[in-house]
Order: C-alpha cells, then structure tokens, then sequence
C-alpha cells in the first residue's frame, strides 16, 4: 500500500507498514522461537537417564533416531506451513505453531516407553515446524534488501540471546526442583510444565503483535502451484540453489552443536561421577559460551554480508564454520582450556552461516513466492537434520563423541567450494549500500 509509512532506525530499512509494536515484537519472536525450541534437545540426554534409564552406549543413537523422526515431520509440513502462511497470514500459523509445541512439552515427560517417546515428538514437531517457518518468513519479510544482512545479523543476535537464556536458565530448572524437594523424575517433568507454559505465552504476544502483511494477491494461486515455485526458481537459479543447500549444511551445523554437544558433555559428566542434572548444569554455561560468542558476531557478519557479493559472504561464512565444526572435534577434553578456543571459533562460525545464506536466501527469493520458496529452505534444512541426527547418532556411538563435529566440518568446506565456484560463474552484483 502506497500510503504506508517507511519505518528506518539507523542502518535498518524497513518494509513499508511495518511499525515500532511489529519491530519489537518480532525481536521478541527471535529471542523466545530459539529459547523455546531449543529447550527440547538439551533436555533429551535427562530424559533419557533420569526418567526413561536407557543405557549410555544406547543413547547416542536414540538421540539421532528421535531428531531424525522429528525431521520427517518437519520435512512434510515445512512446505505447507509457508504456503498456509500466503494464504491466512502468518501470526495465525505462528501462534498455532506455539499452541501445538505447548502441548508437546506438557505431555513428553509423562512417556514411559521409547514408542511413546517417538509418538509424542512426532506431535511436538507438527508445532515446532510452523514456529520454525514462520521465524524465518517474518524476518525476510520485515526487511528492504539494502539492510537485509545487518537485519539478519540482528535477529540472529536475539536468536543467540534465547539460545543463551536456554542454557544459562532453562537447563537450570530440573536443579531448582530437585533442591525443592522434588525428585528427578518430577523435578523434570516440572521443567516441561514450565516451558509449555512458557509456549503459551509467546505464542499469545506473536499473534496481537506481529506485522501482517499482505497475503490477497496470491489467493488465487493453488497449494501445488506455490509449492512447486520453491523447486523450480532452485532449479533456474544457481545463487538461490546454494542458499537451500546452505539450509541443508547449517540446519545441520545446528543441530550437531544442539544435539550432540548436550550429550557429549552428559555422557562426560556422567563418566566423572556426576548425576545428569549436574552434568546438564555443567554443560549449560559451556553451551553457553558458544552462543554468546555467536551473538556477538552476527551483527559483525550481518555489516560484512551487506558489504559483499552475497556469495563471497557465503563462502566465508562456510570457512569460519568448517574451521571452528573441526577445531570442537579436536578437542580432547570437554571441561578442559582447549574448549574454550574451540567454543569461540564454532560460535562464529555457525553464525556465519546462518546470517550469509540467510541473506542470499531474501536476496534471491522472490517477493510473490517467498513462503513457498521459505518453506522449501526449511525442508531442505529438515533433510540436513535428519542426516546429520541419524549419521551423526551412530557416529557418535561407534566411531567417538566428537566424531558428528568432524563430519559437519568436512561438509562445510565442501559447500564452500561450491559457493565459490558459482560466484565465479553465475555472480551477482553487490548489495546497495545505505
């Protein structure tokens, strides 16, 4: 709408109709997505000793087994959520998403059996995917392309923020119930009661507070017509091509950090004689660590990205991560110095990635599909979960703990020199400088 007033703050250019209350809610939306959905994975490892008592040698494949059951979830809807998001809007699907996600975390410690740890992470992903989606919708929507990688390094910011609050406070929780009184089973199920609740309410803010924007002109077009969009601009188009393989490698760098970090760092605690509270607790600070080292740099990479050829940023992005995925899998001890370097590099590297292939992405996508083709990044990213979760778990059983990190870090490289290779064959010009 041609009268809608253009917000700006600093280097930041805004989409026309978006005001201060979309602003700060969507910031909120970054920092409160990433608290809530990462809670689950960090909890898995207490899950699986304290409530459920499965073999440490067993727990590295469970771990990979329930995310990559969670990924085909994630794979199958991720698609659907971004094209629902054209047609209804995507507070609605947001909010939805938080709802379902509440539910999940208030029934998952109640399970008895692995079938019904399987089952109710099923219903736990139909919620996470929209809530995943939808994140990463709204922030290309919110942003002109002349700041969209300082945007995103912004968000990316607040994303480590929440990851961070996660770590430092939510792992926390089952140590704050047990020392109540309560024991490790209840002190855990706690823990999920509290974070469901936690859902609720966020999902409630992002539903008043979000900016709407216009959906009318792709009514018309049907489900299968948008969705198909997604793979065939991938197709014609190189640069957008490697953002959905950037989706693939950096949901993935994601998830070995979220995943098998947690349990490497459990299973060593454990190993020392301490209980899986106290290992967990141990380990949140660490994780930490990681995360704030990632906060710090997105807003670096995001002035970086807006300053060159988005692929070149791409591939230094993919060089950052590739070094920092192989210097974690160096490291002989987790609660020794050399996890401190480690941590930093890692930290910065899978930022990196997230804040150039995310620009490249909103570079690339075009406005009329742009949840159809959002939607497809998300699957592609869900396929790179589900790899390096089921790939990674046995690894990490059967070769060594820090064997999922190496992987990841090969894998970057790789991408790396993809990048580079389109960059000098089908490259763009740079950006528009405020």
């Amino acid at each position: 709408m041609s009268h809608d007033r253009e917000l700006r703050i600093g280097p930041w250019w805004f989409t026309p109709g978006v005001n201060g209350i979309n602003l700060s809610t969507m910031l909120f939306a970054a920092f409160g997505t990433m608290m809530m959905v990462s809670f689950m994975n960090s909890m898995q490892p207490y899950v699986m000793t304290e409530i459920l008592h499965i073999p440490q040698d067993e727990q590295g494949s469970l771990t990979g087994n329930l995310q990559t059951f969670q990924e085909i979830f994630f794979i199958a809807l991720a698609g659907f959520a971004g094209v629902v998001s054209e047609k209804i809007g995507r507070p609605p699907v947001y909010a939805a998403g938080f709802v379902v996600a509440a539910a999940g975390y208030a029934i998952y410690p109640m399970a008895d059996t692995v079938l019904q740890l399987y089952l109710i992470r099923g219903f736990y992903a139909v919620g996470a995917t929209g809530v995943a989606i939808m994140l990463s919708t709204c922030i290309v929507d919110y942003i002109q392309e002349r700041s969209r990688g300082r945007w995103i390094g912004v968000t990316s910011l607040f994303n480590g923020l929440g990851i961070l609050a996660m770590s430092l406070g939510l792992t926390r929780l089952p140590t704050l119930y047990s020392d109540s009184g309560l024991d490790p089973v209840l002190a855990g199920r706690y823990a999920f009661w509290t974070v469901s609740a936690m859902c609720l309410l966020i999902g409630a803010i992002l539903y008043f507070g979000l900016y709407r924007a216009a959906t009318r002109q792709r009514k018309t077009d049907s489900f299968l017509h948008q969705m198909s969009q997604g793979v065939a601009l991938g197709i014609a188009n190189p640069r957008l091509a490697i953002a959905y393989c950037g989706a693939f490698i950096g949901r993935g760098d994601f998830n070995v950090v979220g995943t098998f970090f947690w349990l490497w760092l459990t299973q060593e605690g454990l190993d020392r004689g301490m209980t899986a509270g106290e290992a967990l607790a141990k380990a949140g600070p660490l994780f930490g660590l990681i995360q704030f080292c990632a906060m710090l740099w997105a807003p670096v990479m995001g002035f970086i990205t807006d300053r060159l050829n988005r692929l070149t940023a791409t591939s230094l992005g993919l060089l950052i991560a590739g070094a920092g995925y192989i210097a974690m899998s160096q490291v002989p001890d987790p609660f020794g110095p050399l996890m401190f370097p480690a941590a930093i590099l890692l930290g910065m590297g899978e930022t990196s990635v997230i804040v150039s292939v995310g620009a490249l992405l909103g570079q690339e996508a075009s406005a009329r599909y742009r949840g159809s083709i959002v939607g497809l990044f998300g699957q592609i990213g869900g396929i790179g979960i589900l790899a390096t979760a089921f790939i990674g778990g046995y690894l990490f059983d059967g070769v060594g703990r820090t064997a999922p990190f190496l992987m990841m870090g090969i894998l970057n490289l790789i991408l790396m020199a993809a990048a580079l290779y389109v960059r000098s064959t089908n490259g763009e010009p740079v950006p528009q400088q405020v």
